[in-house]
């Protein structure tokens, strides 16, 4: 494995460090694995800032909701993390088993991080043997002062040849009716999560059947343990995680619905570059680019997309 320069971290007990699920990949040697770190690092707000609020009053609007909705327990849940304090500058120590990486860079404004890291396969065996590898996934956390906080994930180890399955989220593996501002506000901050029914036992088939899975979605990264939460629930195979990146201090509205339109097809097309002799399976839905995206995304890979899959979806547009 190769190590950074070890140096202070400057993290505190007051924050979080939260690793998302990613990739990893042999590299052409066949013999290191190349891996995706992905993460964050936050502080629970204390208070909301009057920015925030004035953001909040904007959101209340747009969905039509009362008071009583901005009390609820789902509402709380879901805007937790919009609401948190992002964490810039802030340096990484990744940790595998007992061994120590730090990322060469910092948090970013928004208090993400990436990087990557590069193991043998006789460490591999070792992790292995150290319970930090099983069944394809190798556990990632990081170090954190003590009274802090590691929220670890799970790095999915893809050999070259196999099945992937890319699968939207949104109005594919749950309802959200984006074709709606209103009900899409609705459903992401005040409503239960709702599955579309059937999609999980199909899942489920396809992993019993040696697929792996790739959930690319305009969903923001903020929502992602709310997902997880559902995906567990409904029993959904695990798999890396791609959403995408989103500050509550950017114009809300123009953002959360022009984040729907941009940004899948630049990710779909790293998965398939990174996998260039896997088959893939692209599932979506018509109500945002999907048709699009994955027609171009066949006719860019051909010999890579397998199947396409789209969900009807119909609906007012307001």
């Amino acid at each position: 494995m190769q190590f950074g320069v070890l140096a202070p971290m400057n993290l505190t007990s007051e924050e979080t460090v939260a690793l998302f699920p990613s990739l990893g990949h042999l590299e052409e040697d066949g013999r290191t694995w190349r891996i995706q770190v992905h993460g964050e690092v936050f502080t629970h707000a204390d208070r909301v800032s009057f920015g925030k609020r004035i953001l909040l009053q904007l959101l209340q609007r747009a969905m039509k909701a009362t008071p009583e909705d901005l009390q609820s327990q789902i509402f709380r849940q879901r805007i937790e993390r919009f609401l948190a304090v992002d964490q810039a500058g802030k340096k990484i120590a990744l940790r595998l088993g007992d061994d120590e990486h730090i990322l060469p860079k910092k948090s970013k404004g928004n208090g993400h991080f990436q990087g990557t890291l590069r193991i043998s396969s006789g460490e591999l065996m070792e992790l292995a043997r150290a319970g930090a590898y099983d069944d394809g996934k190798l556990t990632l956390g990081a170090s954190i002062p003590e009274g802090g906080t590691c929220l670890p994930a799970a790095v999915h180890l893809l050999p070259r040849e196999g099945v992937s399955v890319i699968s939207d989220i949104d109005d594919t593996l749950k309802h959200t009716h984006v074709l709606s501002r209103h009900a899409l506000l609705a459903n992401t901050f005040l409503r239960e999560f709702e599955p579309i029914p059937g999609m999980a036992n199909l899942f489920r088939e396809w992993s019993s059947q040696g697929a792996a899975f790739h959930y690319v979605s305009s969903s923001p990264w903020q929502l992602y343990r709310n997902l997880a939460g559902l995906f567990e629930t409904e029993g959904f195979p695990e798999g890396s995680f791609h959403l995408l990146a989103f500050r509550l201090r950017d114009h809300l509205m123009r953002k959360i619905l022009m984040m729907r339109r941009s940004g899948k097809g630049s990710v779909i097309k790293s998965i398939l570059q990174m996998f260039p002799e896997r088959r893939f399976i692209l599932v979506g839905d018509s109500g945002e680019a999907d048709p699009e995206i994955y027609a171009l995304a066949a006719q860019r890979f051909p010999r890579q997309v397998a199947r396409i899959f789209i969900r009807e979806v119909a609906g007012p547009r307001h």
